[in-house]
């Protein structure tokens, strides 16, 4: 290809001798291979030939000089050529407001949009869809509003580079509800306005929608692309569907992206945050090619399953094979570290992230170190780290150290920790929460009771604790104390058979974690309608024997439902696998791979 542009450029200058005048055909050719050169000298001696012969201002070769500035040069030199000519082509505008979109040079796209609206030039489809796409990069719902109306006075609301535009800004500002109208009022939805929708209810949390799109994408016979596919594999992993994930690996295997890098990325962090890490690893050791993300994806994979060794040993292999880490690498890491209470060698890579590998330490990695610290029990070194760290700690940081105060009973320095979290975000409910358990557990009720009317008097609620459990493709949820399941009467057998084996397996319940004021009696039938319990029982009644059962939370497994986790995990001899909001805990065989640090 290069060397046809080589040609391309001699024959233009035998060309320019031989003739006495140049047309726009030629001299748009021409520049086509000074892109493919990334010759901006060869381009720049082709404008000027176009000054001379006056085309410089003929749409063809402006557009095509705009574009061999962008590409070979810059924005700002595209800029100043764009700025040469007449500003009454609605393509050239175009052409330089979707430069500035797509370098996410947004503000830029603004005023050149708002020049070119004062300049009396209406807006085509693509200068409308560069604009959008500007606002949904901020995004700025108010201003994408306004370009929207004036989008429908003009008539180019269905467009369909302007309606996926649209979709895509409602989408990103967490309004699906007017994303999915636009996408009803498209006339020939494509594969990207199929893809916004599910992305769309992927980055938002609604994974379950995000499926159901894709069910319906699939029935209209849309060409699914790679965004799909890495999208709806985002999607199941945040519904822990591990059916889900199995079924569109199935598709994958089927479609031409079985070998695409980015598709089996998304497939190792969605089969690692099911709980499958062993399918996630099979399929690192099966890419073609690893790029970074695929490295970060399994090390974290690794991370959250508790699996240092693993983890460490991926890091080693990473840095042999020349891919130099970046900071979610070390977040990954660092946590892992301090799940397992390695101190020292997380406090060594802490440090080697700076000296060796040159990464300046964010939030996230100083958090990693206060918990780490902490959790181990050395809760005043962990204050003496966070008064070290050069910024002002966010409240992310102090309430690591908030966590730890409360596994290791230091009212004192918890209180301090929460106040500084609530001077940060007063609207924490999650601190207020912990603080009360720390209360409760310590036996200051009367601090519990005065924390309480202060959440109740500014409208902060306690987060319910829900678990939940995927039968045959079905998601179950669970609450405490939930009675309205359809298959309750059987779940409440499951669980009178759990006690009874349990309690002659030498299982003592742990009433402490129970924080009401009423009698031990009355606590130990509390800690069986725990949510995970719930969900556990439905799950053993549902599943074959020698299955695993897997279970997501949505808060901190309890201290005797870990306990007795590893007791059943025994008498059933079935793998229990428990995401809680921390790390995925493998019961089995009556032990559990956190090694009850957590």
């Amino acid at each position: 290809m290069q060397g046809a542009c080589l040609i391309g450029s001699w024959v233009f200058r035998e060309m320019r001798v031989a003739v006495s005048k140049i047309n726009p055909f030629a001299l748009t050719s021409v520049l086509r291979a000074a892109v493919c050169l990334s010759s901006v000298v060869l381009g720049k001696g082709i404008h000027a030939c176009s000054i001379k012969t006056l085309y410089d201002a003929e749409p063809r070769v402006c557009g095509a000089l705009l574009d061999m500035y962008a590409k070979c040069g810059g924005i700002e030199d595209a800029r100043l050529a764009f700025e040469m000519v007449p500003h009454d082509d609605v393509i050239l505008w175009s052409f330089m407001i979707s430069l500035y979109a797509q370098s996410n040079q947004n503000e830029q796209a603004f005023e050149l949009f708002i020049k070119m609206m004062r300049s009396s030039v209406v807006p085509n489809e693509f200068s409308l869809s560069s604009v959008l796409q500007a606002c949904a990069n901020m995004p700025l719902l108010d201003l994408g509003e306004q370009i929207h109306s004036n989008a429908i006075k003009i008539g180019h609301e269905s467009e369909l580079f302007v309606g996926n535009a649209l979709m895509d800004l409602y989408a990103k500002c967490s309004d699906m509800e007017s994303s999915l109208k636009i996408f009803s009022s498209l006339r020939d939805a494509n594969e990207v306005s199929w893809n916004t929708i599910i992305v769309g209810y992927s980055q938002s949390g609604f994974g379950e929608d995000a499926l159901t799109v894709f069910r319906e994408m699939r029935a209209a016979t849309a060409p699914s692309t790679q965004v799909t596919y890495s999208s709806v594999l985002r999607a199941c992993a945040s519904t822990a569907s591990i059916n889900h994930v199995g079924q569109v690996h199935c598709l994958v295997e089927k479609s031409t992206f079985n070998s695409d890098t980015i598709v089996s990325n998304s497939l190792i962090d969605s089969y690692a945050k099911c709980g499958c890490i062993r399918d996630a690893r099979k399929i690192f050791e099966t890419q073609k090619e690893h790029d970074l993300i695929s490295w970060n994806a399994i090390i974290s994979g690794y991370a959250v399953h508790g699996h240092v060794a693993q983890a460490r040993e991926l890091f080693d292999r990473m840095n042999k094979n020349g891919i130099q880490a970046n900071d979610i690498t070390f977040v990954a890491l660092l946590s892992v570290y301090g799940s397992t209470g390695l101190v020292s060698q997380g406090l060594s890579l802490f440090n080697s992230m700076k000296l060796d590998h040159g990464i300046k330490p964010s939030m996230e990695h100083y958090t990693c170190i206060v918990r780490l610290l902490g959790r181990a029990g050395r809760l005043h070194d962990a204050l003496n780290f966070i008064g070290d760290i050069p910024s002002a700690p966010s409240a992310m940081v102090w309430r690591a150290l908030l966590s730890s105060c409360i596994v290791h009973k230091n009212v004192d320095l918890g209180r301090f920790s929460a106040e500084k979290v609530l001077e940060i975000e007063p609207q924490d409910e999650t601190t207020y929460v912990l603080l009360s358990n720390m209360y409760s557990a310590a036996g200051n009720l009367d601090e519990v009771a005065l924390l309480r009317k202060s959440m109740r008097n500014i409208g902060v609620r306690k987060e319910t604790g829900l678990s939940w459990v995927e039968m045959k493709g079905e998601v179950h949820a669970f609450s405490v104390g939930l009675e309205d399941h359809p298959d309750m009467r059987v779940i409440h057998a499951m669980l009178e058979w759990l006690n009874l084996k349990t309690h002659r397996a030498g299982y003592v319940p742990d009433t402490n974690v129970v924080l009401h004021d009423v009698d031990e009696e009355q606590k130990a039938r509390m800690l069986w309608v725990h949510s995970e319990r719930l969900a556990l029982a439905y799950g053993l009644v549902m599943t074959l024997p020698g299955h695993p059962i897997r279970i997501m939370k949505n808060l901190r497994s309890c201290l005797d439902c870990h306990a007795i986790f590893k007791v059943i995990s025994k008498i059933v001899k079935q793998e229990i696998i428990v995401r809680d909001i921390n790390r995925f805990h493998h019961f089995d065989k009556g032990t559990c791979s956190c090694g009850d640090y957590w």
